[in-house]
């Protein structure tokens, strides 16, 4: 009989967090972007505030996604100037996919450390 694994709920929601074309194409509009056209993009998972449910993320989401994708825009381009002035909720979701995860377990032993 096999012994049962433990895991721990690290009590955050995951927020995976995928750009789509409109984001691309933002990339490709800056005039000294040198990107390679084969770019990769795996995405970006975001650990946000414990939620019992997927609404209770969303409507934390619609109030709060600028800083979520002001944190992406400035990943590549720190100047501000160069990011879209006009950010709206309906903006993000077409600029990203994302996928909500209220159960996030931790498979290692020790702390989480941020860096």
């Amino acid at each position: 009989m096999a012994s049962l694994v433990v895991y721990y709920n690290v009590r955050r929601t995951g927020l995976a967090l995928r750009p789509k074309e409109p984001f691309v194409q933002w990339l490709k509009s800056i005039k000294y972007h040198n990107m390679n056209e084969t770019v990769g993009f795996e995405g970006d998972l975001y650990l946000l505030p414990d939620f019992e449910t997927v609404e209770e993320m969303e409507e934390w989401l619609e109030t709060n996604y600028d800083e979520i994708f002001r944190h992406q825009l400035g990943a590549w381009y720190l100047d501000d100037a160069l990011w879209p002035s006009q950010r709206t909720f309906a903006m993000f979701k077409s600029w990203f996919s994302y996928e909500k995860h209220t159960m996030v377990w931790d498979i290692e032993e020790g702390e989480l450390e941020k860096a």
